[in-house]
Formats: C-alpha cells, sequence, structure tokens
C-alpha cells in the first residue's frame, strides 16, 4: 500500500494535535514534578494521559512525516518553556523513532502505533537520563530554576541508584500500553472507520 505523503492542508491540523498534545502532557508533567515525591513519576502519569490524543493524532494524520512534525513542535514548546534542553533532543529523536514505526504499517496496525506511542512516551525520560550522565550541567540548571533544595534528594537518588532510570523506562511503557488501549476504546468508530486493527 502506497503511503500518502504529507500536503499544506495536514500542517494546520498538526499544528492543532501536537500544541494539544503537548499542552495535555506540559500541565500533567508539571503538576507531577511540584512535589519530590511525585517528581520520578512525570513520564509515567504523562504517558497514561496522552494515549488518546496520540491515537486520534494518528488516525486523523496517517501519513510518514506526521509524528516527526509532531515531536519537533513538543521539542520546541518544551525548550522554549525552559526545560533541559536533552527532553527537546528526545522528543525529536523518539518522534523520528515513532513516525518510522507508524509508517512500517502504514498507520493501520494498532500494533505498531501502539509500539511507537510506547516509543514516543519515553521522550520526557530527556529530563531524567541527564541526572546520570550529566550530573554538573544538570545541577547547574537546577540552581537556576531555584529547585535545588527541595529536589536535592530524589535527584540524588535518581542519579546514583543503577535502578532508578530502568524502573522509571519499564513504568512509563506499562503506562503507555494502558494509555494506548484507553485511547483504542475511546476512538474505537474511529478506528474502525478507517480501518485500523
Amino acid at each position: 500500500m502506497k503511503q500518502k505523503k504529507l500536503e499544506t492542508k495536514d500542517y494546520i491540523p498538526m499544528g492543532i494535535f501536537s500544541l494539544i498534545y503537548t499542552v495535555i502532557a506540559f500541565i500533567i508533567g508539571g503538576i507531577a514534578q511540584m512535589t519530590p515525591i511525585t517528581f520520578p513519576f512525570m513520564p509515567l502519569i504523562v504517558a497514561l494521559f496522552t494515549g488518546t490524543v496520540f491515537m486520534l493524532y494518528v488516525v486523523k494524520i496517517p501519513k510518514r512525516g506526521s509524528i516527526i512534525v509532531l515531536g519537533i513542535i513538543a521539542a520546541i514548546i518544551l525548550f522554549i518553556t525552559g526545560m533541559f534542553w536533552t527532553m527537546s533532543l528526545f522528543f525529536i529523536i523518539f518522534g523520528i523513532a515513532a513516525d518510522f514505526i507508524c509508517a512500517s504499517g502504514n498507520f493501520r496496525s494498532f500494533k505498531r502505533n501502539l509500539i511507537a506511542y510506547c516509543v514516543i512516551s519515553l521522550a520526557p525520560m530527556g529530563a531524567y537520563v541527564p541526572m546520570v550522565l550529566m550530573p554538573k550541567q544538570f545541577e547547574e540548571f537546577i540552581n537556576k530554576k531555584g529547585g535545588a533544595v527541595a529536589f536535592s534528594e530524589i535527584i540524588d537518588i535518581i542519579s546514583t541508584s543503577a535502578w532508578v532510570i530502568p524502573a522509571m523506562i519499564i513504568g512509563t511503557v506499562i503506562c503507555a500500553i494502558i494509555g494506548g488501549f484507553i485511547g483504542k476504546k475511546l476512538l474505537h468508530k474511529h478506528f474502525e472507520k478507517v480501518g485500523i486493527v
């Protein structure tokens, strides 16, 4: 089956859906990161709540490059709003990977769309991986934002405990699967109409 290419008319809905996805992720993620206790659960909570938007996005714009655009728009918004730069980088990289996965099933395979959603749901890990790989840079970033004292203990746990990042990744994938199936259930009529199985 020949894949459809993006057209000029697609950019408006892509922009709208990308903004909705990013705003939901930003609000939910922001709330999750307000306390040291909920801080590590941000990617999991975001994955749980953005599945419906992602699945609807795939239904409405089933074209190669659409998820790359989603990743780029999210990356730009996150960078502008002052997130650590690796989070934007992760959204671009995982957006490209997710787009390739969806395209491999012509955007009509729920299984591949779900895998793609699991992949892009890992993009918020870009806010945590630097704690392990570049702790000094991240510490400087947190100090500038004024959250060093309140979050120093949980950041130290994440950066020094080998099990935390893998556990967050596994938890995020599980929540993304749940979020994806919630999206499928809520959008089952749309799925049937376009032949997603």
